[in-house]
């Protein structure tokens, strides 16, 4: 009976560490003049219109994240095209370390993307970018 117990325990640990299914793509970016630029892949499975309203930003301040552009689902819409880079306004970038999440919606569906990225400031004040996730 220890026996049985033991192996019930060990199957209920293991099954406990298979990962879920991801909750967030890959969001890409890049720099453009000088700004973070936002692009959905060509593969996005969504159907024209792809549209999104602006994305939640943090940004690591110490050991948390700060929130420096929040979801937001009454700035204006815009349409997205995939593989083209995106680029919100309002938004003060500087060096450090930033998270940003977008829900993007086609005609009948969504799916919600991510990124995890550095940006680290040169002396001529261009910025180099680093995606970590």
């Amino acid at each position: 009976m220890k026996q049985l117990l033991s192996v019930v325990a060990i199957a209920l640990t293991v099954s406990a560490c298979v990962s879920h299914p991801a909750q967030y793509q890959p969001l890409s970016v890049t720099l453009k003049n000088n700004e973070p630029c936002f692009a959905i892949p060509a593969n996005a499975g969504l159907d024209a219109p792809i549209t999104s309203h602006s994305p939640t930003i943090m940004k690591r301040a110490g050991n948390e994240w700060k929130a420096i552009s929040p979801p937001s689902t009454f700035s204006p819409e815009v349409t997205l095209t995939t593989q083209q880079c995106h680029q919100w306004t309002g938004i003060t970038w500087q060096a450090g370390e930033y998270d940003v999440a977008l829900k993007v919606s086609g005609k009948n569906d969504s799916i919600r993307y991510a990124t995890r990225f550095t940006l680290q400031e040169g002396p001529s004040g261009q910025f180099k970018l680093t995606q970590t996730e």
